[in-house]
């Protein structure tokens, strides 16, 4: 049966916060908008902010309707509910106001991109003694421990507004039909808040841009090849709980330990790009085989270009990645991936078999560069990881996202009574 046949067709407007292209979150919207359309269902968006209008999520003539909160004295909340959805389905917004009235206008399912109604910060992160995950449960100690921890800024008129907007939002989630996650981790963090009933896993989509991949590298085709250079490459923003510094200080050791030619290309942008830039220089200026490249964020296509020439993308995270969509864009491409086993990341490193999970008690350059080097030294291994990473990905296509949308749908319309 096809993604397209497991889905009903129904009326879904998806509620969201930006019109404009931001993250993660956007982006899923532009991409499951035209693929709900092509299963037969009629899609309205309702933004709460319009954002650059340059660069829309949804172009507004692409659906059914769609509506601005600014444009309407009401947030536009009576013109969704005269278009009388089906389903609402949300993905973020500030007003928790709004979002109990978008939500009340039909069974409404919550996907919780991050750590949505979870952590004061969003970053389930503790920075102090060591960097490591949070398992508390949104609530009053979360105040005492969050300067003590590190946890976030330190503005006191910031935690007090973070900390109340997130307990309105966990109130928010216990009144939707369903939450839906990325990973099971997220499942478990939704779990030790009294959710579990309504929390269902649904792994994000993740589709090739640029078609099949190279099946082999010049230096893996055949034995006796000559042996050239590691390369590696990291993707993502420019900040601690990224750990960019991680993939740079493992490199080196990499580069030192091997005496191999290492090349690093770190792109990204963020609040750490000059601490980079200055680590970069004293790494190369000790360690003459290093060789590190840093740049802004690429494009799609020069995305493409980087993982093609990548032996293994680094993904030295050091929060809990609620699933880390970049290692399974890297998988199709089949590059496996090195990243510290914390949050989603092993919901899509297979640790052998796509890559290499690094234990993350405490995470360490050193345990980092060790994996690297295990993996990398052992070109027949990398040769059948290529091919493991791209049938793994495939679970993550957009047909197998549809279907599982369709179960939820399916399940949310069979308890309201408005099953097709």
């Amino acid at each position: 049966m096809s993604s397209q046949a497991s889905l009903q067709p129904r009326r879904i407007a998806i509620v969201s916060h930006s019109r404009a292209r931001l993250g993660g979150v956007e982006s899923y919207v532009a991409s499951i908008v035209p693929a709900l359309q092509r299963a037969g269902c009629e899609v309205g968006c309702w933004f709460e902010s319009d954002g650059d209008a340059a660069d829309p999520v949804v172009p507004a003539d692409s659906v059914a309707s769609c509506w601005s909160a600014g444009e309407f004295a009401d947030g536009g909340i009576e013109a969704v509910r005269a278009w009388k959805p089906d389903v609402v389905y949300a993905h973020g917004i500030v007003s928790s106001d709004r979002e109990r009235q978008l939500m009340r206008l039909a069974p409404a399912v919550c996907f919780a991109h991050s750590y949505y109604g979870a952590c004061i910060s969003g970053t389930k992160t503790w920075r102090v003694p060591v960097v490591r995950t949070c398992e508390r449960t949104l609530g009053p100690g979360c105040l005492a421990e969050y300067y003590p921890r590190r946890c976030g800024g330190w503005n006191p008129a910031t935690l007090v507004g973070q900390y109340r907007l997130q307990r309105a939002r966990l109130a928010l989630l216990g009144d939707y039909a369903r939450i839906l996650v990325a990973s099971r981790h997220m499942a478990a963090e939704y779990a030790r808040h009294g959710l579990a009933d309504a929390v269902r896993v649904v792994p994000l989509p993740v589709e090739s841009p640029e078609g099949d991949a190279p099946a082999a590298r010049p230096d893996e085709a055949a034995a006796g090849a000559p042996r050239g250079p590691w390369r590696l490459l990291f993707l993502g923003r420019f900040e601690e709980t990224k750990g960019p510094h991680v993939a740079l200080e493992s490199a080196a050791l990499v580069a030192a330990r091997t005496g191999r030619d290492v090349h690093l290309q770190i792109s990204g942008e963020g609040s750490w790009r000059g601490r980079l830039t200055d680590q970069a220089a004293r790494l190369e200026a000790n360690q003459p085989n290093l060789h590190v490249v840093i740049t802004p964020w690429l494009s799609s296509e020069e995305s493409v270009r980087a993982l093609d020439r990548a032996d293994a993308l680094l993904v030295p995270s050091l929060w809990p990645e609620p699933f880390g969509l970049v290692g399974v864009e890297a998988a199709r491409r089949g590059v496996p991936a090195v990243a510290f086993a914390v949050g989603g990341i092993p919901d899509w490193l297979i640790d052998g078999t796509t890559g290499r999970l690094v234990p993350a008690t405490p995470p360490t350059a050193q345990a980092f560069a060790s994996a690297i080097e295990s993996m990398l030294g052992d070109t027949a291994s990398v040769r059948r990881m290529r091919g493991a990473c791209r049938a793994a990905a495939d679970r993550f296509g957009l047909d197998a996202h549809l279907r599982a949308l369709g179960v939820v749908f399916d399940e949310v319309a069979r308890t309201s009574g408005r099953a097709a």
